[in-house]
């Protein structure tokens, strides 16, 4: 707009004084003289030179005003499409400049680290289908097992589908996956039941999410981040269903919570049997592993007790525990002895040991890792109950199921020394 004023601008004295000059010329010959005859003779060649200069002057104006409105119209065509080519120009630059400074160098380990969650999850539903059929799931109390075990079948068909995808994406940067491929993995006793299997897929989706988003603030391609991004909501559609299948909020929080690929390893890793070393396939060290040894479920007023290879014979007198939730700028930061659930929380809390009282960032970018002593452990406070959940239950079971839905507290350990996983599962008593 401004610049088709500026165009314009030149133009106006004459468009002002083309018509003013037109009228001065018309008043001037139109004007009667003092002898009649005359008079008449010279008002009627006045009138007749007045009409003639008046048509020629109007052909004149016309033409003028053509002129004018050709010449602003192609000035201001000109400029705007000086100004889009410019516009253009510094937008494509801009652009090309972005992609070009991108930093890209952490893109495969990302998605190698991202190939590895999903593999680990593609054989951990597949380890449980094969041993759940829908006969198992009626039998732990819902009412039709068959509609259960073909949802997590859908769920497990996107893990396959995210990990071809992966190994297609490293295929496409001339590298490959074969190196977190080659994984195998021990599940046993994770999968002593199916409150369990259920309870563990619901861990497994969760911190899949966390992973995705931490993984965001390391890549450069920003294709690549919309792929990750992509494959992130439904990573997080799956949570939901397995928080309804454990009777847990839905939807617990507004915010998720990220983790560095450090911190997801610490609790993927110990899934890992053999047939592959994640540490030295994506170069990340593991922060020191921490578990919740509460019995049972972990509640709101409850003290929290931890345990794990990261903590292993150490003094925790001195130590803070954190708990970080979906939406919190930092964490619950208090005395490990006195390290109870706060009311009013629900739903996925990761918990980390420090040796600073000051409270860690929620944000990864933000957090003061040489604080860090071990975590994070990842327990769900399910304190609100989801009336949803209920339907999926049989009614002669439905009290049943939902204790053994949620009476359970899945603890990770390792043996120390080698790559074995144990899993505990205490039951409440």
């Amino acid at each position: 707009m401004y610049s088709s004023i500026l165009v314009l601008f030149p133009l106006l004295p004459t468009l002002l004084a083309t018509p003013l000059r037109i009228r001065q010329d018309v008043i001037g010959l139109s004007t009667p003289g003092a002898d009649t005859a005359a008079a008449v003779s010279s008002t009627d060649s006045a009138a007749s030179v007045s009409a003639s200069s008046t048509e020629s002057s109007s052909d004149s104006a016309s033409a003028t005003a053509s002129s004018t409105d050709s010449a602003a119209a192609s000035a201001t065509a000109s400029s705007t499409d000086s100004a889009s080519a410019s516009a253009t120009a510094s937008s494509t630059d801009s652009a090309s400049a972005s992609a070009s400074t991108a930093d890209t160098s952490n893109d495969l380990t990302v998605v190698k680290f991202a190939a590895l969650a999903e593999n680990l999850e593609n054989n951990f539903y597949n380890t449980a289908l094969a041993k759940f059929d829908s006969q198992a799931f009626t039998d732990a109390g819902f009412a039709d097992g068959q509609s259960i075990s073909d949802q997590l079948s859908v769920i497990n068909k996107d893990e396959s589908t995210h990990l071809s995808t992966l190994q297609a994406v490293a295929k496409a940067m001339s590298a490959d996956t074969a190196d977190v491929d080659s994984c195998q993995f021990n599940f046993d006793s994770a999968l002593t039941d199916v409150s369990t299997f259920l309870a563990t897929a619901r861990t497994l989706e969760f911190v899949g999410i966390s992973a995705y988003l931490g993984g965001t603030t390391l890549i450069g391609d920003k294709s690549l981040l919309v792929n990750a991004a992509q494959i992130t909501t439904v990573e997080s559609r799956h949570n939901t269903v397995l928080n309804l299948f454990n009777s847990g909020s839905s939807v617990a929080n507004a915010f998720d919570m990220a983790l560095s690929p450090q911190q997801v390893l610490s609790i993927a890793a110990p899934f890992v049997s053999g047939g592959c070393d994640p540490v030295a396939a994506l170069g990340l060290t593991p922060t020191p592993q921490l578990t919740v040894t509460n019995n049972g479920t972990v509640s709101p007023g409850d003290l929290v007790t931890f345990g794990g290879d990261g903590i292993k014979d150490a003094d925790q007198s001195g130590l803070f525990c954190n708990m970080i939730v979906g939406g919190a700028t930092e964490a619950i930061n208090l005395a490990v002895g006195d390290c109870k659930v706060p009311d009013g929380l629900d739903g996925a809390v990761y918990m980390f040991l420090t040796n600073s009282s000051t409270p860690l960032s929620s944000n990864i970018l933000n957090q003061d890792a040489s604080t860090l002593v071990a975590g994070p452990a990842l327990a769900f406070i399910d304190s609100v109950e989801n009336k949803a959940s209920k339907l999926l239950l049989s009614s002669s079971n439905n009290a049943a199921a939902a204790s053994a839905s949620s009476g359970k507290n899945m603890s990770l350990s390792t043996t120390s020394g080698k790559q074995v996983i144990t899993i505990t599962v205490e039951e409440d008593e």
